[in-house]
Order: structure tokens, then C-alpha cells, then sequence
């Protein structure tokens, strides 16, 4: 994806038609001139919830499709309060017209406090409730379309990214396999981490370890009053090994980065609309 630009649809549970209204990215002059690629993405395991009368006319929560003007208004709150959003990627879901990748959506607040979109709206009396089961069993109401609309055609071949994949045939067992490998947030952001296509790289905690090359102190005082001449010029030991031990550290950091096809989003946008 060199030279393009990153741009992810958060689904925040009611359907809106795209638009310059709906959707709208502020790009640098620079950017502006680029091809755009689109992922289509949406929290997991939440439900929308509403009050209904049963038939021995008891009021109990009964599962929707919509988030009610509570819970958006929350969520615009959070949103809009945020020094950052991030997305983590979890699974693709893959139905006949449409992939949608689903993940967790955290929010970086001030002080530095990170909670979890989700969780922290259900703390809230908006009719959201976390519940895998009812999640899993309404899959084809949550991510059912009657047709492929314009934005599929915008959006990458993600076939062989390496996120699990979901369909709408999933069960609850598969789902629960899945959440237990969910990779966890780290807010650990590297200043030069900025990629050419303009999105941000985010660390995640992963279990291998990166070598880290350097000198000691020792090594330090052998080479500083070292000197090599090659062509007729002379060059400083000391020197020209700080300078490969930073071409080898950069190696490392980066050797992964094109296997991941699918990553973490980092926006600036404060609302929803």
C-alpha cells in the first residue's frame, strides 16, 4: 500500500448512507493527490438493547438493531473528549457482498487514562450490553446486506491478511477462541514511527523480542581513537560503527512491518457524525 492513504468506517451501530457529511477526512495538501483505501470496520461482542413487555407482561431487555440517541450521544462524548482513537484489529468477518474488520476501539483520555470504547459505555445507562452469545446469534441481523454497496470497491483484498476470519456461520465457541488471542494495546508510540502512505504505526505487545545492538563502554574507549583510511581518506572508527549499529536497529524495528497487511488505525477526528 505505498503511497496510500488509510481510511477506517467505524460502524457505531445505526446505518448512515456515505456522504460529505458522514464521512470526512481532513488530509495534508500533499496527501490530497493520493489513491485511498478503505476498511470497513466495527466493535464486537456488544448488543444493542431495548426495553420490550413480554406476554406475562414483565418489561425486560430485548435485543435491537439500532443504538438508541443515548448511546450515540455517549459515544460522541467519549469520542470528542479523546486525545486519541485506536483501533485494534481482531478478526474479518467475510459475508457473500461485504468484509468487515472487527476489533476493539480504545480511547486515549486525559492523563493518559486508555479505556476501552465499549466498556466503559456500558458503565453508562445507554442499553448496551456485552454479551457473546446474543452477539454470536445475531450475526446475520448485525452485518446482513441486501446488496454490495459502492465502498466495497474501494477496499482492499484483505484474503491474506493474518487475522482469524469470521462468518456468519460462526458459533459461540469459535467467537470465544478468537477473543482469547485478541492482541493487547500498548500505548508505546514511536516518534519516527509515521509511515510514507501518512497513518501511524501503534505497538502492540507481542511475545518476540527485538535484539537491540550496541556498544559498550568498553568498545567505546577501544574505538574512539581508532582511525581506518580507505581512498586516500580517513575515517573514525568510533563513527563509522555508531552509524551501522543505528542502520542494524532500524533494520529490526521495521523487518516486520510489511507482513503486517492489516494494522492498527490512529485518527485525530473528535466525533462521530
Amino acid at each position: 500500500m505505498e503511497n496510500q492513504l488509510l481510511i477506517w468506517l467505524i460502524d457505531h451501530g445505526r446505518f448512515l448512507r456515505p456522504d460529505k457529511d458522514t464521512i470526512y477526512v481532513d488530509l495534508p495538501q500533499r496527501y490530497k493527490t493520493y489513491p485511498s483505501k478503505v476498511f470497513e470496520a466495527s466493535v464486537h461482542g456488544v448488543i444493542p438493547v431495548d426495553k420490550v413487555i413480554s406476554q406475562e407482561c414483565q418489561i425486560t431487555n430485548g435485543v435491537t438493531t439500532e443504538w438508541n440517541k443515548g448511546a450515540i450521544e455517549k459515544a460522541q462524548e467519549l469520542i470528542k473528549n479523546a486525545r486519541n482513537t485506536y483501533f485494534v484489529p481482531l478478526a474479518l468477518m467475510t459475508t457473500k457482498y461485504n468484509d468487515v474488520v472487527l476489533g476493539d476501539l480504545y480511547l486515549e483520555m486525559p492523563g493518559n487514562r486508555l479505556i476501552n470504547f465499549i466498556q466503559e459505555l456500558e458503565l453508562w445507562p445507554v442499553f448496551l450490553e456485552c454479551n457473546k452469545s446474543a452477539y454470536i446469534k445475531n450475526l446475520r441481523n448485525f452485518y446482513t446486506s441486501r446488496r454490495k454497496h459502492r465502498a466495497c470497491f474501494m477496499k482492499p483484498n484483505m484474503i491474506d491478511s493474518n487475522l482469524s476470519v469470521m462468518t456468519l456461520e460462526t458459533n459461540l465457541l469459535q467467537y470465544s477462541a478468537i477473543c482469547v488471542e485478541k492482541p493487547e494495546l500498548s500505548l508505546t508510540q514511536n516518534s519516527e514511527g509515521s509511515s510514507i502512505d501518512g497513518s501511524t504505526v501503534l505497538d502492540i505487545d507481542q511475545k518476540e523480542e527485538k535484539n537491540i545492538y550496541k556498544l559498550t563502554h568498553d568498545e567505546i574507549e577501544k574505538y574512539a581513537d581508532m582511525n581506518i583510511t580507505l581512498n586516500g581518506r580517513e575515517y573514525n572508527a568510533l563513527n563509522i560503527l555508531l552509524n551501522k549499529i543505528r542502520d542494524l536497529n532500524i533494520c529490526e524495528r521495521y523487518k516486520d512491518h510489511d507482513l503486517k497487511t492489516v494494522g492498527c488505525g490512529i485518527i485525530s477526528r473528535r466525533c462521530l457524525h
